[in-house]
């Protein structure tokens, strides 16, 4: 078990005009997500060398073409566009928000594009960490525009396990399906009521939960701030059946008991897949 401390090596990118030619031909714009293949050979050649690109909002992206998820960046500029649109009509300036599995900061940047006042990232993997720091700087924003905090959240403060996925969209400590676990890390966990108790933190208005499984948990530690100081808007992603219904009835339970009422955000597509993301706002 590897205990990991220190940021990664920094991620390396191809220059503009490589960069440029390989998303023209092996990347083409419209390509339905999850259809964009790996390329073996440019990994074997370059390794997780990155192609910069801008997405739909505006930033810019340095992209690993050998994860499912920037891949799908690379040819459509957005990741999961029903809920980068809702975001885009929700947020106001006013807002803290919370990117909870954070990964490699898309929905953080887009906060800070859009011109949200106070915007952290939580996420626990050390290599995402770097990435994000990276991308961060690509855009030419500093730690006072966009925090990034180095911890997992669950219902307990201490150290956990955090299986590392082949995918980085797929890494995190609960069960997830297609999951591909390649390593586990020891990494610092809090939870969302002790992080909220210190001096300077800035209680949310918004949270965007992506932890693969591990909502329940994320959520029970935060009873304090769900009762006392609730933000207006929680958008999550869980596993669920095949109505769409969430498989964990406790997490509605919990969310309802708090004044929230949850309700599926639908896929443009309005396909319902294993796992759906979920909005719960206050009545």
């Amino acid at each position: 078990m590897k205990d990991y401390s220190q940021l990664q090596k920094a991620p390396v990118i191809f220059d503009r005009l490589t960069g440029a030619v390989l998303k023209a031909l092996c990347f083409r714009p419209r390509v339905p997500p999850g259809k964009a293949r790996r390329l073996d050979w440019l990994e074997a050649m370059a390794g997780k060398k990155r192609i910069v690109t801008r997405t739909s909002a505006g930033f810019r992206f340095a992209c690993d073409q050998t994860d499912w998820l920037q891949r799908n960046l690379l040819c459509n500029g957005v990741h999961e566009p029903e809920i980068t649109r809702l975001l885009e009509s929700e947020f106001e300036q006013s807002d803290v928000f919370y990117d909870v599995g954070a990964n490699s900061g898309y929905f953080s940047f887009l906060a800070v594009t859009l011109g949200v006042r106070t915007v952290i990232g939580f996420e626990p993997d050390p290599e995402s960490c770097t990435v994000f720091r990276f991308n961060r700087d690509l855009n030419g924003w500093g730690e006072d525009q966009v925090m990034l905090k180095q911890l997992a959240l669950s219902d307990q403060s201490g150290r956990g396990i955090f299986k590392r996925a082949s995918d980085s969209g797929d890494s995190g400590f609960g069960q997830w399906p297609h999951r591909e676990t390649v390593e586990e890390l020891t990494v610092d966990v809090v939870t969302l009521d002790d992080y909220c108790r210190e001096p300077d933190a800035s209680l949310p208005t918004v949270i965007k939960l992506d932890v693969e499984g591990w909502e329940l948990a994320v959520f029970r530690g935060a009873r304090e701030l769900l009762k006392n100081q609730p933000p207006r808007l929680l958008i999550f992603e869980s596993t669920c059946g095949s109505d769409g219904t969430i498989s964990d009835s406790q997490i509605s339970v919990l969310l309802e008991q708090y004044g929230y009422k949850v309700a599926r955000v639908e896929r443009p597509s309005g396909v319902i897949k294993a796992t759906e993301n979920y909005v719960a706002r206050l009545t």
